[in-house]
């Protein structure tokens, strides 16, 4: 029975459950990640600072002195530029001069960093 509402125009294919849209397959999600990537792109990109994140805080821990590590609150990367974000302005000065002495370790490590800023972000919930 033809559905009256709406008239098939001829050339126009109908799209049924599973039919290709224009002709071509969509790509199968080999991940959830995959999947998420395409759905929500903004995701994405927080997964990436999260992994990065996930990286410096350890690396930083080994090579700066342990009173430092537990003051920073964030650190993020974009644009060639690393931001770490220390509790307080008495921490963010300590952190910065001790890591202008990591600088060439840093850019060793991350080749696509050209600055690293220290900035203060106070935690919440205290």
């Amino acid at each position: 029975m033809p559905n009256k509402s709406r008239p098939h125009k001829r050339g126009v294919p109908k799209l049924t459950r599973g039919s290709p849209v224009s002709g071509s397959r969509p790509q199968a999600a080999h991940s959830v990640k995959d999947l998420l990537a395409r759905a929500v792109p903004v995701l994405s990109k927080t997964a990436g600072q999260s992994a990065r994140q996930a990286f410096w805080r350890p690396w930083l821990a080994a090579r700066l002195p342990p009173e430092l590590p537990p003051r920073i609150t964030a650190i993020t990367e974009r644009d060639g530029s690393l931001v770490i974000f220390a509790d307080s302005p008495a921490w963010s000065a300590r952190l910065r001069y001790a890591l202008e002495e990591l600088q060439s370790q840093i850019r060793e490590a991350q080749p696509d960093i050209r600055e690293v800023t220290v900035r203060v972000m106070p935690r919440t919930g205290r």
